[in-house]
């Protein structure tokens, strides 16, 4: 029976972890790249004046032509995330009525959001054709850790997490006398970790559809030489290299106004390799060999910016393609006490996601102070009843405000951000709960008598944002 268990132990961990971590990598994403950004609210499409058009739009490159550009810009990301899970119902027979306390993502601050680019035009721009060719190192602007209790009342759905992405790119851009221009990105993707934990319920005994407690709603830590019911699973992956593209093009159709446009073209398909362990060793599957396909999907922005001497205004749209996504599959190979390990998959609801974005800069010491301001709504790519810890993804605003200062004469601009994300609660049933605890020796409803299992997602979310940018750029 310990060997049943942990064969179907590491298959369980497998399908629950490609449903849950691919979304983060998207979903964990929030607005945005860059202290110019942060401070327009997002709206960067059009009036991007610095490095970061490597991901806004390359097109735009070409107009900080120049012998040299230098960049870095920092994002320090503070998230506040909870989960109060719904008291148990009068179904559960002896645990009904049962409450739980509220409980928190731990690890609140990710201080890894570095953003790295030099650019030149290598004397090759004259009066009518102006280039830019840039290579930059970032990452996406997001949190890349979480810490929530081992056994809490949301263990079901995820304990930990450590990711880490970085977007190794090389930009090329072109315009003719400021008026349209075209730009490109390639990025090389690389996932160099990826950790996921939660807790899976793996009891050998049949469940009973006719008793109650066949079920088992509450995580609990085995104590002393009690057999494990309850385990702590974690998968450690990576994946070193995917490729991708960003193409941008812009117009100037009137003296004060822009129109730009870009997006990545071609979906980010990461597969992370690895393995699994438990949280007790002496079952710890040595051998087995996880593959789990993440994909990005493709997006689209696109805006219109009008502008004066001193100050201008932008109005964008973002697009992301999540509703592309309808599965995940994993595949799992190797053995364990002689028994073949089989590939599974995970079927998803997701939605595109589309947010609108103004904002704009008003240059109030022209030549030494300006002053930025900006604000998006979004649709979240969780429909509700999936809500996740894992990928919070709800309805957001977002506020933000920014400054740079120019130091005259020396080629330097201190930049700096604030951005908050206001994102909405939701309150999801026992009745409309689609994240279900994962029990891999005997799993619901085949193995049930039909019920579905016990819903690891009933209960009130509650998340909120802040970022805080800081950047330096110099340019000769």
């Amino acid at each position: 029976m310990k060997n049943r268990r942990l064969t179907f132990t590491c298959l369980a961990l497998g399908g629950v972890f490609i449903s849950a971590s691919t979304a983060r990598a998207g979903g964990f994403e929030i607005p945005d790249n860059g202290v110019r950004a942060v401070g327009r609210g997002g709206a960067n499409a059009v009036g991007v004046d610095d490095l970061t058009a490597v991901q806004y739009n390359p097109a735009l490159l070409a107009r900080q032509h120049g012998k040299l550009s230098l960049m870095w810009d920092h994002n320090l990301v503070f998230h506040n995330e909870s989960f109060k899970r719904a008291t148990l119902s009068d179904g559960w027979g002896k645990d009904a009525g049962t409450s739980f306390d509220k409980v928190s993502d731990k690890d609140t601050f990710f201080p890894l959001g570095a953003f790295v680019s030099g650019g030149s035009d290598f004397g090759l721009s004259d009066e009518t054709d102006q280039f830019m060719f840039a290579a930059s190192i970032f990452g996406p602007s997001a949190y890349g850790k979480q810490d929530w209790p081992g056994y809490g009342p949301q263990s079901w759905m995820l304990t930990e997490t450590n990711l880490l992405m970085l977007y190794y790119s090389v930009s090329a851009a072109w315009q003719h006398n400021d008026t349209f221009g075209v730009g490109i990105t390639a990025q090389w993707v690389d996932m160099p970790k990826m950790e996921y934990e939660l807790a899976i319920d793996s009891d050998p005994t049949t469940p009973d559809p006719s008793k109650v407690g066949s079920l088992q709603p509450i995580p609990e830590k085995a104590t002393g030489t009690t057999a494990p019911t309850h385990l702590l699973g974690k998968l450690d992956l990576k994946d070193r290299f995917a490729p991708t593209a960003i193409l941008g093009a812009f117009w100037r159709p009137a003296p004060h106004v822009d129109i730009a446009a870009s997006g990545r073209v071609i979906p980010v398909k990461l597969v992370g390799r690895g393995g699994v362990k438990l949280d007790h060793p002496e079952l710890s599957p040595e051998g087995v060999k996880v593959s789990l396909p993440l994909t990005l999907p493709m997006t689209a922005r696109g805006g219109v910016r009008y502008f004066e001497d001193t100050w201008d205004v932008e109005l964008d749209a973002f697009w992301e393609n999540w509703s592309a996504i309808e599965r995940y599959d994993v595949a799992m190979r190797g053995q364990i006490n002689g028994v073949d390990v089989k590939d599974m998959r995970i079927e998803k609801q997701w939605q595109d996601t589309v947010s609108i974005r103004l904002g704009g800069q008003y240059k109030v010491l022209p030549g030494v102070l300006d002053l930025r301001a900006g604000s998006f709504v979004e649709n979240g790519a969780a429909p509700k009843n999936y809500s996740h810890i894992d990928f919070p993804s709800f309805n957001r605003l977002g506020l933000g405000t920014g400054l740079t200062w120019h130091i005259q004469d020396t080629g330097l601009d201190l930049s700096a951000g604030y951005m908050h994300i206001f994102q909405e609660d939701r309150s999801v049933s026992e009745a409309g709960g689609k994240q279900f605890q994962q029990r891999p020796l005997h799993p619901c409803p085949a193995e049930c008598g039909g019920l579905s299992g016990v819903v690891a997602n009933a209960g009130d979310f509650q998340t909120k944002f802040d970022i805080l940018s800081f950047g330096l750029d110099y340019r000769l």
